[in-house]
């Protein structure tokens, strides 16, 4: 993959697909989710995860409006970016065709539960660096908003795991 150099922006942008590939995992895993109860909090989290790429497009689209009063010295890092180049060849949640077969390979609660939990486990440490690497004052906010919420998302499906056999 070519070197691609990270600013606010594009990490931004990098959280609306993970948020949107998160949503399309657990709507498409809630559907073969038997258990109510499984299937509802899935249903919650795809809620949340759209809000969450709703939040960052409206950032995104703020700050592009913005663009022009920052260099793009301000907004670059290069250690950032190569750690951003890291996420982005994985994008925490896997690509459309990874994303389908991982769909299809799970047959039951443990699996829905345990690539949640990765996941998430993955979104609080992209967030933590963008919290930490950012340098908008309202990205970092927004940052640090989604951050608690994929840690709440985490201590849900680890509720649901430690209640599994």
């Amino acid at each position: 993959m070519e070197s691609k150099i990270f600013n606010d922006l594009e990490a931004i942008k990098l959280g609306i697909a993970i948020e949107e590939r998160g949503e399309k995992f657990y709507r498409k895993s809630a559907k073969k989710m038997e258990d109510e109860d499984v299937k509802a909090l899935l249903l919650k989290l795809a809620d949340d995860e759209s809000d969450h790429r709703d939040a960052f497009q409206r950032l995104y689209n703020e700050f592009l409006a913005q663009k022009d009063q920052f260099s793009d010295d301000y907004l670059y890092d290069q250690e950032v970016s190569a750690y951003f180049n890291a996420i982005a060849n994985s994008l925490i949640f896997p690509s459309d065709e990874e994303h389908s077969k991982a769909i299809e390979s799970i047959t039951g609660v443990k699996d829905v539960i345990r690539i949640g939990i990765q996941t998430e486990k993955d979104s609080i440490l992209l967030y933590t660096q963008l919290v930490i690497s950012s340098k908008l004052p309202e990205a970092k906010d927004a940052f640090r908003r989604l951050l608690r919420e994929e840690k709440q998302h985490l201590i849900d499906l680890q509720k649901i795991a430690s209640t599994l056999s």
